[in-house]
């Protein structure tokens, strides 16, 4: 799908730049995006295993060399990335802020060693990254490709399930957590990880998927309140190898990515909605830098307010659109409301509204559930849950919720 406008690019921090002429091609008709998309080619990158990779396709896209000269950086901010075990000794990420916050240790592929490492250096790269000042704090994850998990897995216990490793981000700290990975089945443990998140503000993006079909059911963008990424060419049009869903709340570039292939360490090229969940993450993180005195809940509605669909009307592929950069950086977000506008996704999503807020209060039951995080507290009136205190990992302080003093 050809781009239809022929005006020249424009920065996005004073104009409609590339990024919206891609929004009129992404957005003339909805049909546009169902169009399939032919495979990215493969390009040699002019670098050498030893050298920095410098140059990426989405750098110019999105006018990161403008989004630096005027300060945003993501300083002050803190990310959290929960993926395969990252390289801090790649040259891309020299000088980067990185931390390993895992608490234990997984052996991992050469794949996803390769893999957490670029998500690393798409958010914090000094060359390449969209946030190259934020700190990024790395939570290794096993999946289907590692080795094995290592001191990850405790007596038949695993330590880094997603709900745990969500959970001790938010305490970590972390203001945004970025996860380009699938799930598959996750229990309710990760509801409540996922609603201790949304209460203490704290932003999860996270990937759709790259089978070309509707992944809802194994990706967290499935849940409230989590921001389910998408992917588009660099010409505006809906990725083909992109999955989309009821999550889908934005999208992003996806490709073509400049790497190193993780077997022959030669250059190559990549692609996915691995790479588009990570460049909304480090959008974000300018954002809360830009705009510190704005909640989380104006952030998100600046993000799905300036979508790039028409009118920013919602669909299973792109959400509301396209991620304008330009737009998070520039418009205030504390014109908007203070409520989360993905609270609820399409067709109903969990933790509910309900669920939260009575998380948020202090008023879910420890002893309905065992899946609350460690650090939730329950401030309820019921007194019978004393009779269980011994039983409970969390603390009890009856009747001291924040609703109970509520006008």
């Amino acid at each position: 799908m050809s781009i239809s406008s022929n005006a020249a690019p424009r920065s996005p921090f004073g104009f409609v730049g590339r990024a919206g002429r891609a929004a009129r091609a992404l957005t003339t008709a909805a049909s546009a995006l169902a169009l399939a998309v032919g495979a990215l080619a493969v390009a040699p990158v002019p670098a050498h295993a030893a050298d920095p990779i410098t140059t990426q396709e989405y750098f110019s896209y999105y006018h990161l060399d403008s989004a630096r000269q005027k300060g945003y950086t993501g300083k002050g901010i803190t990310i959290a990335l929960i993926d395969g075990p990252v390289d801090t000794s790649a040259p891309e990420l020299a000088g980067a802020n990185i931390v390993d916050k895992s608490r234990c240790t997984i052996e991992d592929s050469a794949k996803g060693i390769r893999h957490g490492t670029d998500m690393a250096t798409i958010l914090v790269s000094p060359y390449t990254g969209v946030a190259p000042d934020a700190t990024l704090y790395s939570y290794q994850l096993s999946n289907n490709s590692s080795i094995s998990e290592g001191t990850c897995k405790n007596d038949g216990k695993r330590l880094n399930s997603f709900d745990t490793l969500i959970n001790q981000a938010v305490e970590d700290g972390a203001q945004i957590i970025s996860i380009s990975q699938g799930t598959g089945y996750l229990g309710t443990a990760a509801k409540w990880a996922i609603a201790n998140a949304i209460a203490h503000g704290v932003i999860i993006v996270a990937s759709a998927g790259n089978a070309s079909d509707n992944e809802n059911t194994t990706h967290l963008g499935r849940y409230s309140g989590v921001v389910g990424v998408s992917a588009i060419n660099t010409d505006g049009t809906f990725a083909s190898y992109s999955s989309w869903g009821n999550g889908v709340v934005t999208a992003a570039v996806g490709g073509p990515f400049n790497t190193l292939d993780e077997n022959t360490n030669q250059p190559t090229t990549v692609q996915g909605t691995s790479m588009s969940t990570a460049l909304v993450a480090g959008m974000l993180a300018l954002a809360r830098q830009k705009w510190p005195d704005a909640t989380p809940n104006q952030i998100l509605q600046s993000l799905v307010r300036s979508g790039l669909n028409p009118n920013h009307d919602w669909n299973e592929k792109t959400g509301y659109g396209a991620a304008a950069l330009g737009s998070l950086v520039n418009d205030d977000p504390s014109q908007y409301p203070d409520e989360n506008p993905i609270l609820q996704k399409q067709g109903g999503s969990e933790p509910t509204p309900d669920e939260v807020a009575d998380y948020a209060d202090g008023l879910v039951s420890p002893t309905s559930t065992v899946d609350l995080p460690d650090s939730y507290v329950y401030r309820g009136a019921d007194d019978q849950v004393v009779l269980y205190q011994s039983d409970l990992k969390n603390e009890i302080h009856l009747g001291t919720s924040p609703r109970y003093h509520r006008k």
